[in-house]
């Protein structure tokens, strides 16, 4: 039945289509109404037949399980029977016989029941039990779950107890009596009726159903009929009314696109394709052409490119395509001055004629943006500095050939990396949180730093970094630019050596001992503490020098110096003044015991005989010594009361050491 109604729609459809044909738009609404008919009946027509489906399959799935459910009495009666005659006496055949068909009956009940309880999932359309299936099962209509489960526990018993010949009186045995089963019998009687009940109900269910969705397939026939046949008179009076109003709407709508072509912010141009004659140009156009609407109006558009060549170009483009989509393309301005513009152009009709649409849109700014881009990338690309961009995050994203050159690193194998690995561990996490402070608070950091080649040797730099931000503050990226500054902090560090450190012995010298004699002044009027400033003097440098020659006097020399070393602690200061003056600052001393104590370790190293190459020299020490702040509050003081202290022990003998507060009361040292 929904096929004839399909094929008599579809009939209707196909003589309408060739009696309106010429009238497309009537056509349009036709086939959309007609399809829409055709959808719904073809829809009910699958609903029908998959409702057919389902009646068939709930069909035998229903009597599938009232079948299986019928089949539980025997079984229930079989068992009894069984068990029951293996108490009575049997001959080995009969007995094996009553034993199989107790195995046999026993599983398939047992089956069956609990396949009824899972809704026979075996089948194609499972069906668990209802609530009234449930009532029989489990109460309060009945127990018969619970019955059913007792009867099978009784004949397992009697099954596992089958070895002997069981008693008369065996409780299992009674339980499986003729009496006591009578019950569930009934039971399984009532399930199977409530079984068949609801199957018949279901099936006269969707029996109706289906019946009503083919009722509701032809009734829908009927009213497509009179919905589609009867609006197709009003239908067509009312589409000669449609057409005027459709008229004047193009009017006024092509005079809307007009003005909103004219108030464009795009320069937009209409130009003739037989002649090139400009048609039309917009306000935006003019300005940009930077001449009046009569003077472009009329003028040919292949006066506005530049020269032939590029006009060529976009016309080998429009044939090739059919239309142009943001060419860059150089005009000419009526002032004589070339500019870049991007240009859509399409191919339309205006006023009954063939033209060309033209959108051109000024990018003289971008272009010239571009240029100083490109120029900017050369100036980075060629610079001596290397120079590293990274993300606000601080991953590289970009590192010029200077920092190859100076790192070892290509850029292949620094992009997406943080800077870190090329910490060299020479500076603390202080001095990278103030970097980090400074860049924060300010937006840049300049200063020195050191850090690990590819290679792993360290290098210098001289760093500068900068935040860059958006315009809402935001910082988006940071610019390093560094050079590399190794061999400037080696020459440095050499003329700091030489203007601080004695270049025979590779002591302090004047300079170097003046400073931190003042540091030291300072750091103990601040912690209010003591130390002590040792002045010596070599006795016996001058014949040395004399008899064994200048070589030997300077190789004595910095044996010395290399002996009083070993005399001082890291934190004191040994220096060579001049000559064979040494001095030696001591720090943290608590009384002129600690200084003694130095003093006497001094003249001790002294006294033992120098072997040089030219031979072997004794020489002694003269030591003057001066305690801070009881002999003198400032550092040239203490110089001059260690010194004065030195010449008292020379004048006294030599070979000793004097202390400067000795000098007031008379007293020696040793």
């Amino acid at each position: 039945m929904p096929g004839l109604a399909c094929y008599h729609a579809l009939s209707l459809w196909l003589g309408w289509y060739e009696m309106v044909g010429t009238d497309n738009r009537l056509t349009r609404d036709l086939t959309i109404r007609y399809v829409t008919v055709l959808g719904i009946l073809g829809g009910l027509a699958i609903v029908s037949f998959l409702g057919l489906v389902r009646n068939l399959m709930d069909a035998e799935t229903g009597s599938a399980v009232v079948g299986v459910a019928a089949q539980q009495r025997p079984l229930v009666e079989r068992v009894a029977h069984a068990a029951t005659s293996l108490g009575r006496p049997l001959d080995e055949a009969a007995r094996q016989e009553e034993l199989s068909a107790l195995i046999v009956s026993l599983d398939q009940l047992e089956s069956s029941h609990f396949g009824l309880l899972a809704g026979l999932p075996e089948l194609k359309v499972a069906m668990p039990p209802s609530p009234g299936i449930k009532a029989i099962l489990f109460g309060p209509a009945g127990n018969l779950d619970r019955g059913l489960r007792s009867f099978i526990a009784h004949a397992r018993a009697v099954l596992a107890k089958s070895g002997t010949r069981l008693a008369a009186a065996d409780p299992d045995l009674q339980a499986l009596s003729a009496a006591n089963i009578a019950p569930l019998l009934i039971d399984l009687d009532v399930l199977v009726a409530r079984y068949r009940q609801e199957n018949d109900a279901r099936l006269t269910r969707l029996f109706v159903l289906h019946g009503t969705t083919l009722a509701g397939t032809l009734l829908l026939l009927v009213l497509s009929a009179a919905v589609v046949f009867r609006p197709m008179v009003t239908r067509i009076r009312l589409d000669i009314a449609e057409r005027a109003k459709a008229a004047r709407r193009l009017e006024e709508s092509e005079d809307r696109l007009w003005r909103i072509l004219e108030e464009s912010p795009v320069g937009v141009s209409v130009s003739r394709r037989s002649d090139g004659t400009v048609m039309f140009a917009n306000s935006r156009f003019c300005d940009i052409i930077g001449a009046d609407r009569d003077d472009i109006v009329g003028a040919q558009a292949r006066n506005l490119f530049r020269g032939d060549r590029q006009r060529g170009l976009v016309i080998d483009d429009l044939k090739r395509n059919g239309r142009i989509d943001d060419a860059e393309v150089e005009f000419i301005r009526r002032d004589g001055t070339p500019f870049w513009s991007l240009l859509t152009l399409r191919s339309t009709r205006f006023e009954g004629e063939p033209v060309n649409l033209a959108w051109v849109y000024d990018i003289s700014a971008i272009k010239a943006a571009q240029a100083k881009v490109r120029l900017t990338a050369k100036v980075v690309e060629s610079a001596s500095e290397a120079v590293v961009i990274t993300s606000a995050d601080n991953v590289i994203e970009y590192v010029n050939p200077a920092f190859t050159a100076i790192t070892g690193y290509g850029a292949d194998e620094v992009l997406g990396r943080n800077p870190g690995f090329l910490s060299s561990g020479r500076h603390d996490a202080d001095f990278y949180r103030s970097m980090w402070d400074s860049l924060l608070s300010t937006g840049r950091w300049r200063g020195e730093i050191w850090n690990r080649r590819k290679s792993g040797e360290f290098y210098a730099e001289q760093l500068s970094i900068v935040a860059l931000r958006d315009d809402e503050g935001v910082t988006t990226h940071h610019i390093a630019i560094f050079s590399d500054i190794t061999h400037r902090k080696e020459d440095e560090e050499r003329i700091w050596r030489q203007a601080n450190y004695d270049a025979l012995t590779g002591l302090p010298n004047r300079s170097l001992f003046t400073d931190r004699l003042q540091q030291a002044v300072r750091q103990n009027q601040r912690d209010g503490g003591r130390f002590a400033l040792l002045f010596l003097d070599l006795d016996g440098f001058k014949s040395v020098n004399d008899t064994l020659g200048h070589a030997a006097g300077d190789e004595l020399l910095l044996q010395a110096g290399q002996r009083l070393g070993e005399c001082i602690r890291a934190s004191d200061t040994l220096a060579r003044l001049a000559g064979d003056e040494f001095t030696c600052i001591v720090q943290g001393i608590h009384d002129q015991r600690d200084a003694e104590l130095v003093a006497a370790k001094i003249l001790e190293q002294l006294n033992r005989p120098f072997t040089m190459a030219a031979g072997t020299a004794s020489v002694h020490g003269s030591i003057g010594i001066a305690i801070f702040p009881d002999d003198a509050g400032s550092g040239p003081d203490l110089i001059g009361r260690a010194d004065a202290a030195m010449y008292a022990v020379k004048k006294a003998g030599k070979n000793a050491y004097r202390f400067a507060a000795d000098l007031q009361t008379g007293t020696r040292s040793a």
